[in-house]
């Protein structure tokens, strides 16, 4: 295994950084949306002079009696409505080019790596993880940083733009004023970051009380029926009020925090306009600038304050941004499994040996020590012991699930971890106790079994688990779809569906964990002779509760603590009268040993 460095340790601005670098590849998207934007900011700009002549204008008529020049005043105010219309125009095709970038491209391409990136994570951090919290961060947290794309380039950015823009012209008509204005944007700016900074840790709080959120939701669903028939509906309730609270607590203060960003940067403008007001009375007064061009000065500082303002509340929006994509980071960065290129199609005669192998999930807690097996090609091996004996721990391993601490695994005299475990998973097939089925059709997940089988193929794989006749009784046939928790079907035939995949992938080593488990009398009496002639020409690891399902077995390892403590066949174990015997008598007491 291998671990990358991981981001929660990233500083803010390294995460800023990495959101622009994820954002490459839209940059011609964004680079259309700046350009955008600089045009309705530069119309925008425009406004106020024009403005401030009608204003001049309509002055002068009252003060001094100059007639107005009716043609001119009326082709200012059309063109005054032109200047507002492009704007807008402009505006609101940035926003729309924003929104499709962002959308189709930038979280489109974020989900995308984390959905590869399940396929690289080690199985313990799968086992350790809950299923919510690796939902909670491809949904949630990667729509929030979808929306920082906005923050960073639509308000940010444009917003510095605009300011550059704007205290050049105000600086060019009226530098006293101008300096007014930009005496008060440090301690804005200023202000907004320490606000900002200030609510980070609340966001990431509230991001993890998110992620808990999502668990317990998952859970109620997956356990729905455990819920009803204990009656905890009441103690999960207060489970999920209790991380509510605490997601509405450190959201509140969070967004408490960054919500006054903008009454403090409103005040600060505020008492620009003052300034500029005083100022501004003071050189009309002396006749150094006339009241059109106050009135357009004025028109400035409000277009000055729009950015200032965006600025400050894109500041404080990116905070809970950041906590999101720290998230995201933490789980792109995380542990991977290394690999090796599959070779395909590698042929397995099914010779299968553990040298010395040792195991524990945990460094404190030894659970298989020592283990050695030699199982021939075609071999039927039964493994049976008490709970937590380690009899799934063996195939785990053995599917490379989990790689052993020390030791070997041999697949035909090859150590399993000098090959892909692409390749030595497809030596495999499984059918576990605990079904797995996706929603799709009957035919689509017998099919899983096989990439590209036919339906011949998949009719006779079903014949075979002898669910033929089960599906043609349904509405659909092989076309019924199961739905998203295969409530529509029996347990039973979950567990045939699963069987008939297995004997769809046709692979030279079966796994099969209490395969009958789910599955009656009857039926199990009629699938168990068409499985053992499948095990015939296949190698097999049987782990089995009900010890009449492997009596036939060539080989019976009794596993117990993670030691092989007995190994034979049925009767020998028997007269051995140990462990196998006692748990044989305890599930068949009135049977009597040959």
């Amino acid at each position: 295994m291998k671990k990358n460095k991981k981001s929660n340790g990233l500083s803010s601005a390294k995460v800023i950084l990495r959101i622009m670098k994820d954002s490459l590849g839209i940059i011609h998207w964004l680079s259309l949306a700046t350009v955008l934007s600089i045009g309705s900011a530069y119309l925008a700009m425009t406004a106020p002079e024009i403005l401030g002549n009608l204003t001049n204008q309509i002055y002068n008529l009252l003060d001094i009696g100059t007639p107005i020049d009716t043609s001119l005043f009326n082709n200012r105010i059309i063109t005054l409505a032109v200047v507002y219309l492009l704007s807008a125009l402009l505006g609101a095709l940035t926003k729309a080019v924003m929104n499709y970038s962002v959308s189709s491209f930038f979280t489109c391409k974020i989900r995308i790596k984390m959905s590869e990136k399940i396929a690289r994570i080690p199985i313990k951090v799968v086992d350790s993880t809950p299923n919510g919290e690796f939902i909670s961060r491809m949904t949630n947290d990667v729509s929030i940083m979808g929306g920082s794309i906005h923050d960073i380039f639509g308000v940010i950015i444009n917003g510095v733009i605009q300011l550059v823009m704007i205290s050049v012209i105000i600086f060019t008509q009226e530098p006293i004023m101008a300096v007014a204005v930009i005496v008060f944007v440090p301690l804005s700016l200023v202000l907004s970051a320490v606000l900002a900074s200030k609510s980070e840790k609340h966001f990431n709080d509230s991001r993890t009380q998110s992620g808990k959120l999502y668990s317990i939701c998952e859970e109620n669903l997956a356990c729905f029926d455990a819920v009803k028939i204990f009656s905890i509906e009441k103690e999960q309730n207060e489970k999920y009020k209790d991380v509510t609270k605490k997601y509405a607590d450190y959201s509140a203060k969070g967004y408490f925090v960054s919500g006054l960003v903008s009454p403090i940067v409103g005040l600060i403008n505020n008492l620009s306009y003052v300034a500029i007001c005083v100022i501004g009375a003071y050189l009309v007064i002396n006749g150094s600038v006339n009241v059109g061009a106050l009135v357009a000065f004025i028109m400035y500082t409000k277009l000055f304050s729009g950015p200032l303002e965006s600025i400050a509340n894109g500041m404080s929006m990116i905070q809970s941004t950041i906590a999101s994509a720290r998230r995201v980071y933490e789980y792109l960065d995380g542990e991977e499994m290394e690999e090796i290129e599959p070779e395909g199609n590698v042929s397995v005669k099914g010779e299968v040996d553990f040298l010395d192998v040792c195991f524990s999930y945990t460094d404190d807690k030894p659970l298989i020590e020592n283990l050695n097996l030699h199982v021939n090609p075609g071999e039927k091996i039964a493994i049976v012991g008490p709970t937590g004996g380690g009899k799934t721990t063996i195939v785990n391993i053995l599917m490379r699930f989990y790689d052993s601490k020390s030791g070997k695994v041999l697949v035909d005299g090859k150590d399993i971890t000098a090959m892909s475990r692409t390749d030595v998973r497809e030596m495999f097939g499984m059918v576990l106790q605990d079904t797995m089925l996706f929603s799709g059709s009957v035919y689509e997940n017998i099919a899983y079994g096989k990439e590209g089988a036919t339906r011949d193929e998949v009719m006779e794989a079903a014949r075979k688990a002898h669910i033929d006749s089960f599906i043609d009784a349904l509405p659909n046939g092989y076309d019924t779809e199961i739905n998203e928790d295969s409530t529509n079907i029996s347990a039973g035939q979950k567990q045939l569906l699963t069987i008939a995949r297995a004997y769809l992938s046709d692979r030279p080593i079966l796994i099969l964990d209490e395969a009958t488990s789910n599955v009656d009398t009857r039926t199990e009496l009629l699938i168990q002779q068409t499985m053992d002639e499948l095990m015939k020409r296949r190698t097999a690891f049987v782990i089995a509760h009900r010890l009449s399902t492997i009596e036939n077995a060539d080989v019976i390892l009794v596993v117990d603590n993670g030691h092989i403590v007995e190994q034979g066949k049925h009767s020998e174990l028997l007269g051995q009268n140990g462990l196998y015997a006692r748990i044989y008598n305890s599930q068949y007491p009135k049977v009597q040993r040959a």
